[in-house]
């Protein structure tokens, strides 16, 4: 990547994150739609007299997964409401390093809203000693994020431009999140509860694949989307 371009994503990172740290709109409400989902799920399984260890793939990702569809749905909705995206569209700004900056703020926003998640799903729904296995679940959420964020600046930039992208939005990304909760939720099952690390690890591998491949799809395709 050049110098310009370079320069042009930090610029384009920390619009988003300043805006983002202005208005707190989206991340404090992925926030809360963790916390309450896992209360939820706490109490709709019961009190702790059992152990719901063999669950937290599930309990943990399918929360994350809803809290992507929103921050992600909102990613380009203020820039589109007071017309900034116009602006940028019309900037000497490269399609691709604007893909980069979007996915890397979406990234940026899952990991803050994990840090918070990961230790409270250990609060929640495991006995056992789980707190040396955290490292282990972030390295597998890194991974997921990288697709996610990728994947989500794809479809959200696909559905800002539509009447009803509030509804298109999540019909066309919740789909496309299956593969990424399943072998996420299989590699935080493998490293809390199996311990098996040889499992964890192809699980891990289809992420990092799943990533690499729709940033090949996103790279080949993210400049048709905004100039159409």
């Amino acid at each position: 990547m050049s110098v310009s371009r370079r320069r042009q994503f930090r610029a384009l990172v920390l619009k988003d994150v300043r805006l983002e740290m202005r208005t707190r709109d989206t991340l404090v409400v992925m926030v809360l739609f963790v916390v309450i989902a896992m209360v939820i799920l706490q109490f709709g399984f019961g009190v702790r007299e059992g152990d719901l260890s063999r669950f937290i793939g599930g309990m943990l990702w399918v929360p994350l997964a809803f809290a992507a569809v929103l921050g992600v749905g909102r990613s380009y909705v203020p820039e589109r409401e007071q017309r900034v995206l116009d602006a940028v569209l019309v900037a000497p700004v490269s399609r691709f390093v604007m893909l980069l900056a979007r996915a890397t703020a979406i990234v940026a926003y899952l990991l803050a809203v994990q840090v918070i998640a990961i230790p409270l799903a250990g609060v929640f729904f495991v006995r056992d000693d789980y707190w040396p296995k955290t490292g282990w679940i972030l390295i597998a959420a890194l991974a997921a994020d990288v697709g996610i964020g990728i994947l989500g600046t794809m479809v959200s930039a696909m559905a800002v431009f539509t009447r009803a992208r509030e509804l298109v939005m999540p019909v066309i990304f919740l789909p496309l999140l299956v593969p990424i909760v399943i072998a996420a939720a299989g590699a935080t099952y493998c490293a809390v509860v199996s311990n098996d690390m040889a499992q964890y690890r192809n699980f891990v591998l289809f992420l990092v694949g799943f990533a690499v491949l729709f940033a090949l799809v996103a790279y080949a395709t993210f400049d048709a989307v905004f100039d159409d």
